[in-house]
C-alpha cells in the first residue's frame, strides 16, 4: 500500500477500502431517518384530516401510510446497520493487516515493542473501525437535519432558520471541544501501550524475576505505569463527557427555542394545529441527529488520534535498503562469511567464517553478542565495516536472496502457535525427522502427551524453557540454510544434553556454514574454530588452543 501523508488521509483511507458497504450503509440509514422524521409530519397530517373532514375514510389511509412508513424505516435500519457492521469490521481488520505487512516487511525498521505494537492494532485500529461504524449514522444525521430544514421551511422561515443555526452552532462548537479530547486520546492510547508492553516484559521474565527476587520491584513499576494509563483513560473519558454533555446542552436549548417559537406562531395564528404538531414533532426528532453528530465528533477525535499513531509505524524509514534484484551477485552453495572491521554495538568485529565449517563466536560482552546476528539477519546496517557473504556486501543482495541464504535463529526464539510438529516445519516443511533428532527435540515429542501433535500454546508456554530451545533449534536446522546463525541455544539445557545436542549439530550441519555465538564449551570444543572478540581485536583458534589464553579460560569458564 501506498502510505498515506498524513493521520487524516490515513483515516479517509481506510474507510474507503470498504466504500460500498458505507454507501449503502449512509443510504439505508439515511431512508430509515427520513422514514422517522416523517413520522410525526404524517401523524400532523392525520390530524389535519380528521380536523377538517372528520373521514374515516381519509383516517385510514393516513393510518396505513403510516404503518407502511414504519415497515419501510425498520427494514432499512435493519439492513443498513448489517452494512455498517461490515465496514466497522473489515476496516480495523484492514488497518490491522497493514500494520502486520509493515511489521514483516523483510526491510524492517519498525523498532516499537511487540506490546506497543499490540496497542496499535489492537484499540487503535479497533477506533478507526469504530469510526468506520458511526460514519453512516453522521450521513443520515445531515441528510435528515436538511430534510428537516426544508420541511420546517415550509411550515415557517422561522422555524426553519432556528434548525438551520442552531446545527451549524452545534458542530462548530464541537468542532473547538474536540481538540482536547483528540489530545487526550492519543496520550490515552500512549499510555495504555506503555502498559501493555510492560505486562508483557514482566509475565516473559517472570522466572527470572523471581529468581533474583525482583517480583515487587517489577510489580511496583508495573503499578506506577498502570495508574498513569488509569489517568490518561480518565482524562480522555473526562474530555469525551465535555463533548457529549456540549452537545446535549445544545440540542437542549434548540428544542427549548424550537417549542417557544413554535407555539408562538399557533397562539399567533401563523401555525395550525396539525401544523404545529408537525413542527413540534419534528423538531424533537432532529435532536437525535444532532446526538449523533455530536458522537461522530468525539468518534472522529478517537479515531484522528489512533490514525496518527498507526500512520507513524507505517511511515517509519526501512531499516536497511533493498537493491534491486538484477544488481544481485551469484552466492555460491555454499558460502563463507566475513566480517571486516563491522560495529557491533561496544566492539569492533574482524573474522572469517570459512564455508562449510563450524564457526563459533565468543563475545564477552552480551550487546556484541546480540548485535553479531541481528546484523547478519540485516534487522538493521552495520554503522561501520562490511559483512561479505562469498565476496559479496550483504547490504547489495536483494533482501529475499540474503534471507534465502542465511538463516538467524536467535537467542529468544519464539515457538509459534500450533503443535510441536508444525513449529518444526514451519520453515522449511520438513516433518519430524533428523533435525528434531539433533535437537533432542523428539525426547520432548516423547515426553509431552499428544506427541508431535501436541499443541506448545501461546509462545511455547505448555513447555518448558529447555524444552522449548530445542524445538526452536529443531526449528531452525530442519531448514538446512547454506549459513545458519545460532545465538545461545541451549542455554536452559543440561550440561549433558547440550553436549549431545552439540556433537549431533555439528554432525547434521557438515558442509554448510555455521556461526555459534556462545560460551558454552559443549559447543565450542566441536567448532572447526573459534573467534574470541575482546574490544577492537580478534583471537583465532581451536577451543583447546585459545585455553591457554586466561582471558578467553575466563569468560568460557563462567
Amino acid at each position: 500500500m501506498t502510505v498515506a501523508p498524513s493521520p487524516r488521509a490515513l483515516l479517509w483511507q481506510a474507510l474507503g477500502t470498504r466504500r460500498r458497504d458505507l454507501a449503502a450503509a449512509s443510504v439505508l440509514y439515511s431512508t430509515h431517518q427520513l422514514g422517522e422524521s416523517m413520522v410525526p409530519v404524517i401523524i400532523g397530517a392525520t390530524i389535519t384530516h380528521a380536523v377538517r373532514h372528520g373521514s374515516w375514510t381519509s383516517i385510514v389511509t393516513w393510518l396505513l401510510i403510516l404503518a407502511a412508513d414504519f415497515a419501510f424505516l425498520s427494514i432499512s435500519f435493519r439492513f443498513g446497520a448489517r452494512a455498517s457492521m461490515r465496514a466497522k469490521q473489515h476496516v480495523a481488520h484492514r488497518v490491522r493487516m497493514w500494520l502486520t505487512d509493515r511489521v514483516v516487511e523483510p526491510a524492517g525498521g519498525v523498532r516499537n515493542t511487540p506490546g506497543d505494537l499490540l496497542s496499535r492494532a489492537g484499540s487503535d485500529a479497533t477506533r478507526v473501525g469504530a469510526f468506520a461504524g458511526v460514519f453512516a449514522s453522521a450521513v443520515a444525521a445531515v441528510v435528515v437535519l436538511v430534510v428537516a430544514t426544508v420541511v420546517l421551511l415550509r411550515f415557517s422561515l422561522l422555524l426553519g432558520a432556528v434548525i438551520l443555526v442552531g446545527t451549524v452552532v452545534l458542530l462548530v462548537v464541537q468542532n473547538q471541544v474536540s481538540g482536547a479530547l483528540q489530545r487526550r486520546s492519543a496520550v490515552e492510547q500512549h499510555e495504555q501501550a506503555r502498559a501493555t508492553a510492560l505486562a508483557e516484559d514482566v509475565v516473559r521474565g517472570l522466572r527470572v524475576l523471581k529468581g533474583i527476587g525482583a517480583e515487587q520491584a517489577a510489580a511496583a513499576e508495573y503499578a506506577q505505569v498502570s495508574r498513569g494509563a488509569a489517568r490518561a483513560a480518565l482524562h480522555a473519558t473526562s474530555s469525551g463527557a465535555v463533548v457529549a454533555s456540549v452537545g446535549a446542552v445544545l440540542s437542549g436549548a434548540y428544542l427549548t427555542v424550537i417549542a417557544g417559537v413554535g407555539g408562538w406562531l399557533a397562539l399567533s395564528g401563523h401555525l395550525g394545529l396539525g401544523e404545529f404538531v408537525s413542527a413540534l414533532g419534528l423538531a424533537s426528532f432532529v435532536v437525535g441527529p444532532m446526538t449523533v453528530v455530536s458522537a461522530t465528533s468525539a468518534a472522529y477525535a478517537r479515531a484522528l488520534a489512533s490514525a496518527a499513531r498507526v500512520q507513524e509505524v507505517l511511515a517509519a524509514e526501512p531499516g536497511v535498503r533493498d537493491p534491486a534484484a538484477g544488481a544481485a551477485t551469484a552466492v555460491a552453495d555454499v558460502p563463507d562469511v566475513r566480517l571486516v572491521g563491522v560495529r557491533a554495538a561496544t566492539s569492533t568485529v574482524t573474522a572469517a567464517l570459512p564455508a562449510g565449517e563450524l564457526t563459533g563466536l565468543v563475545c564477552p560482552d552480551p550487546a556484541t553478542a546480540a548485535a553479531v546476528p541481528a546484523l547478519l539477519a540485516r534487522e538493521y546496517d552495520a554503522a561501520a565495516g562490511q559483512i561479505l557473504l562469498d565476496g559479496s556486501d550483504i547490504t547489495e543482495l536483494p533482501l529475499d536472496v540474503l534471507r534465502g541464504r542465511v538463516l538467524v535463529s536467535p537467542h529468544d526464539a519464539v515457538l509459534l502457535p500450533g503443535s510441536i510438529a508444525e513449529n518444526i516445519a514451519a520453515v522449511a516443511d520438513e516433518p519430524v525427522g533428523p533435525a528434531a533428532h539433533a535437537a533432542f527435540a523428539d525426547q520432548v515429542i516423547d515426553a509431552v502427551p499428544g506427541g508431535a501433535e501436541a499443541h506448545v500454546g501461546d509462545r511455547g508456554e505448555t513447555l518448558s524453557g529447555g524444552q522449548r530451545q530445542r524445538i526452536a533449534l529443531a526449528r531452525a536446522l530442519a531448514a538446512h540454510a547454506p549459513v545458519l546463525v545460532l545465538h545461545d541455544p541451549t542455554t536452559a539445557v543440561d550440561a549433558a544434553t547440550e553436549d549431545r545436542i552439540a556433537a549431533r549439530t555439528a554432525e547434521l550441519r557438515a558442509g554448510r556454514t555455521t556461526l555459534v555465538v556462545t560460551t558454552s564449551p559443549a559447543w565450542l570444543s566441536r567448532c572447526d574454530q573459534v573467534v574470541h572478540l575482546t574490544g577492537t581485536s580478534c583471537s583465532v583458534g581451536t577451543h583447546a588452543e585459545l585455553l591457554a589464553d586466561a582471558a578467553y579460560r575466563g569468560v568460557v569458564s563462567r
